[in-house]
């Protein structure tokens, strides 16, 4: 047997690499490509060379880990090496903080993300852990089926991120590599079966692995059909996105000169989505914040108005901000160079502080919405990004211009049923403001609502009929819509509550790529602004965070204080009625499922908390049945009151463990028969045999010694032949063994029947009293 195999090497290597190809589509450059094929070729180098020396797996894997660290602190370390080629705490730490800027990033743009160092080295590690992974388990551990697990997971990283369907030609290389190992690594098994081949009931010889063999490679290949053309057939589900930034699609076409209706209707699905840039800008920050172009006051019948004009001109700039000047802030500066957008309108950060126009004035309205006279191509403004601590959102102090006249607590009486049981299941009483706001926000970013640009019919559950309802209680029935429904939803449930709260329309911060942040039309977007004296207008971000990335910190529930999820039945259907004047938004249906913390020292956790819980509870359900079948044999050890007793224990935990890997002895047959016929079904020779015929010579001294005899123990002789005759064994038959020991199922059955015997014992005791 050739323990180097190059041509499985090969294949594993091939398969790992291409399984990251369809990272292409979420990443604006291929610089990752490089790195990532040095990574695998050294990983697969590195495996050739010590598989050749050392037979153990141990020190090929731990070989291939050091190498491969090596050549990712050379490729992406040179600065903070020693000597200039041995890493050391500082190349860690650098690395560190590369990943960090890494996981900033894909949170917070869209695809394709900018291919940043710090994303460069993120995929280049996680490459090499595919291919670490995947020649460990498949070459030197011979088990390519398990393997296919790893490059599944690495598969699922791009296509669970992808706003559309992947192609299927990104499935069809990994998988044909996949195949290609197993059928190589399943010829070479069988070809060393050298034993004698069983004759069948006609006196032929018929040999079982080939008809097992054949029977699943037709059905490998009929599932590779059925995975190739069901996608074809069936509509592409919602999609569950990892990371929010790169969950937010962009792939639409169109084009024009872009200006937003201050008109917003509910009732509008939307279907083109331009990718006309409309402002190209760099800023002193990065993580800049949305740009607010207009904000809407009055709602009517399903449509957001404005009824103020902007007559009052700024010649000192923009007004002093509202609140409490104490709280921390940064300066941050903007710098629009391409300027698309049509006059009255222009795009600004909030809050702001100072803008440069030239000679062109700035207008603000009544609620401080602003206004220019003509375009302007290229202009400055500077805001500030406040970082509020939970004092400073007291609702305690002024109120906002027009809060006298009503402006900011008019209610929909349509739907004002729908949002008081709303308000009322999702907002407990004596909730502050902001707890108020923090938990509305949180429900509708929950997995309970639907991100689609397609608005359906919603249906009554009981008839099935349409029911035609408003448009805001046609939401909060379908619970699917787009940044408008959510925003609209999120406002006058914070004004039933009594908290003063408008809707603001504008666009999100836009791609970054050369050096600078370029928006489109279909990064439109709209979201509420709610009033807290200390602070002023502040951002709440209710869409979910497929479209929208991560909501400001501030906005987070605590995570011990996230609210409940629970599953409520939904209207479909489907009204494709276009619009061409409303907030351009998002791409092709999605389902957001981000209702945890975002942010903080623990926001990692809670963003991926319910996904570590159901890992654990894959790793525990693992582990029951192991562990069972360690207790029940520890258990008869245990119970055993002599030598011979526990040697008994021993001989039947080990005919029962052979038994898991197929191997058993006939019915009644004595120690001696069973271990002659163990020995030849085993294959066991040299070490292992001799340790069988002293536990069988053992077993027999144990059953005719006088009672308290002193009999050698047997525990060790049992291991060699346990391991000589599972490593003799395929790796499926491996890990049956060790995950489905009939010793789990028979302590686990055991245990039922007692739980089941107690209550019936108890009552025949109190009835016999």
């Amino acid at each position: 047997m050739n323990r180097v195999r190059p041509i499985e090497t090969l294949l594993a290597a091939l398969a790992s690499f291409t399984v990251a190809l369809p990272l292409l589509t979420l990443f604006d450059a291929n610089t990752w490509v490089r790195p990532s094929i040095v990574i695998v070729a050294t990983i697969a180098f590195v495996g050739l060379g010590l598989r050749s020396l050392v037979a153990a797996a141990w020190p090929v894997i731990l070989g291939q880990t050091l190498a491969g660290f090596l050549a990712v602190s050379w490729m992406h370390g040179q600065g903070h090496l020693y000597f200039g080629f041995v890493p050391g705490p500082d190349t860690v730490t650098t690395l560190g903080i590369l990943l960090t800027q890494a996981g900033e990033t894909v949170m917070a743009y869209s695809a394709p993300a900018p291919t940043e160092r710090g994303v460069i080295v993120a995929i280049t590690i996680l490459v090499g852990l595919t291919a670490l992974v995947v020649d460990a388990i498949a070459v030197t551990l011979r088990s390519p089926a398990l393997a296919g697990l790893a490059l599944l997971t690495a598969y699922l990283v791009s296509a669970t991120n992808s706003g559309d369907g992947l192609s299927w030609r990104y499935f069809v290389l990994p998988v044909g590599f996949w195949l290609s190992l197993l059928a190589i690594q399943g010829i070479g098994t069988v070809q060393r079966w050298s034993t004698a081949v069983p004759r069948g009931v006609d006196g032929g010889e018929h040999d079982p692995v080939l008809g097992v063999a054949g029977t699943a490679r037709l059905l490998g290949a009929g599932a590779l059909g059925l995975a190739i053309l069901l996608p074809t057939v069936v509509p592409h589900l919602p999609t569950t996105f990892i990371a929010d930034g790169l969950g937010r699609s962009d792939n639409a076409r169109g084009g024009g000169a872009v200006s937003l209706n201050t008109t917003v209707d509910l009732r509008r699905s939307l279907e083109d989505q331009s990718q006309s840039p409309v402002i190209n800008y760099t800023t002193s920050t990065s993580t800049p914040d949305p740009l607010r172009v207009g904000i809407l006051t009055d709602y009517r019948r399903g449509e957001w108005r404005t009824r103020f004009d902007a007559n009052e001109v700024l010649n000192g700039g923009p007004p002093a901000l509202d609140g409490d000047p104490a709280i921390e802030r940064t300066t941050v500066e903007i710098k629009v160079g391409e300027n698309r957008l049509q006059a009255p309108q222009i795009a600004l950060p909030t809050p702001l502080i100072g803008v440069e126009l030239g000679d062109v004035p700035l207008r603000s309205n009544f609620v401080g919405g602003y206004e220019v006279d003509q375009t302007v191509e290229d202009y400055t403004a500077t805001y500030v990004q406040l970082a509020p601590k939970e004092g400073n959102f007291s609702d305690d102090g002024p109120r906002p211009r027009g809060a006298e006249e009503g402006v900011y607590s008019d209610i929909d009486e349509d739907s004002l049923a729908r949002l008081s049981e709303l308000v009322d299941t999702v907002v407990p009483e004596g909730s502050s403001p902001l707890e108020t706001a923090r938990l509305l926000q949180a429900h509708f970013r929950s997995s309970q609502y639907t991100y689609s640009l397609q608005l359906p019919t919603p249906t009554d559950p009981t008839s099935g009929r349409n029911m035609m309802s408003d448009p805001l209680s046609n939401f909060l029935v379908s619970r699917t819509g787009y940044c408008v429904q959510f925003a609209s939803a999120f406002i006058m449930a914070a004004r039933l509550k009594g908290i003063p709260a408008r809707m603001a329309i504008g666009f999100l911060p836009g791609t970054f790529g050369n050096g600078s942040y370029t928006v489109r039309a279909a990064d439109a977007h709209a979201w509420p602004e709610v009033w807290f004296p200390d602070l002023g207008w502040t951002r709440f971000e209710p869409t979910p965070g497929v479209r929208t990335g991560g909501a400001p910190i501030y906005s987070l529930v605590p995570t011990e204080a996230a609210p409940s999820v629970t599953a409520t039945p939904t209207a479909t259907g489907a009204t494709p009625t276009p619009s061409a004047s409303a907030p351009r938004d998002g791409e092709s249906n999605v389902t957001d499922d981000t209702t945890s913390v975002t942010g903080g020292p623990l926001g990692w956790l809670g963003d991926h908390l319910l996904a570590l819980a159901v890992v654990l509870a894959i790793v525990l359900s693992l582990l029951l049945l192991p562990v069972a079948a360690w207790l029940r044999r520890r258990q008869l050890r245990t119970a055993a009151r002599d030598d011979a007793e526990r040697v008994e224990a021993d001989w039947a935990s080990l005919i029962s463990r052979l038994g898991d890997i197929g191997i058993a002895p006939p019915d009644g047959s004595t120690p001696r028969q069973a271990g002659a016929q163990l020995t030849h079904d085993a294959t066991l020779s040299g070490e292992s045999k001799e340790a069988m015929g002293r536990l069988v010579a053992t077993v027999e001294r144990a059953r005719y010694a006088p009672p308290q005899a002193e009999i050698a123990d047997v525990s060790g002789d049992a291991r060699t032949v346990w391991k000589a005759a599972v490593s003799a064994r395929q790796r499926s038959d491996q890990v049956r063994a060790y995950l489905v020991p009939g010793d789990g199922l028979r302590q686990w059955s055991d245990a039922k029947d007692a739980l089941l015997d107690w209550p019936r014992a108890a009552w025949r005791r109190l009835r016999r009293r």
